[in-house]
């Protein structure tokens, strides 16, 4: 009889083996693009490497077949004292961040209001399926898209500076513009908004590309 001769993987450990293999690749590529994300808003706006993050979320998590479609990143950073003062006399210098708070109209542009009406109805048009009712949920009115698009964005306090930064695509990695005031509806943005006294940058990133 031949003796201690190695145990023959069967069919059940051969697939836990793969699906924890799967798990660990998933949870490294969600670490390497959590990197990719940060490094890419700090470099932005030349963040000090001191500050830390206190939260990270970012949908999609990780890219798909078409790139990460609909990306939407929200990074909060508090900076030390001494480069919360530093970071915030740069800001007041450059003449590139308004001042608090965020103009409505330019709250509609970020959230392209006026460019999704206008698909709306010529989409209304095209199939000839008449518009819901105004205000239903297929239907939301301006206000009610203002209104949604505020409570997604990150608390604004009461005092401090705010950017806002277009690419018109790749959002994270290609050149941008700062268009002060926004005047038009854009596809994609940064918005950055520093609150001075809790010395905290939060960072908004959104595509609908």
């Amino acid at each position: 009889m031949l003796r201690n001769q190695p145990a023959r993987a069967g069919p059940l450990h051969l697939l836990t083996a793969a699906l924890l293999l799967t798990a660990g690749s998933a949870t490294l590529a969600g670490c390497r693009t959590r990197q990719s994300d940060e490094l890419a808003l700090r470099r932005e706006f030349a963040v000090p490497w001191e500050a830390t993050v206190l939260r990270y979320e970012a949908s999609a998590a990780e890219p798909g077949w078409f790139g990460r479609e609909g990306l939407r990143i929200t990074m909060v950073i508090r900076l030390p004292p001494a480069a919360a003062q530093a970071f915030t006399r740069e800001v007041v210098r450059s003449g590139q961040w308004r001042p608090l708070p965020i103009r409505t109209a330019e709250l509609r542009h970020l959230a392209a209001i006026r460019t999704v009406l206008a698909q709306r109805a010529r989409t209304a048009q095209l199939t000839g399926i008449p518009l819901q009712p105004a205000g239903t949920v297929y239907n939301p009115t301006a206000d009610q898209m203002l209104e949604s698009f505020r409570g997604s964005l990150q608390h604004q306090p009461a005092r401090g500076w705010y950017q806002i930064r277009t690419a018109g695509n790749n959002i994270l990695w290609a050149p941008k513009r700062i268009p002060s005031p926004l005047r038009d509806d854009v596809n994609d943005f940064m918005l950055a908004v520093l609150d001075p006294a809790d010395r905290t940058l939060a960072i908004r990133v959104s595509s609908s590309y």
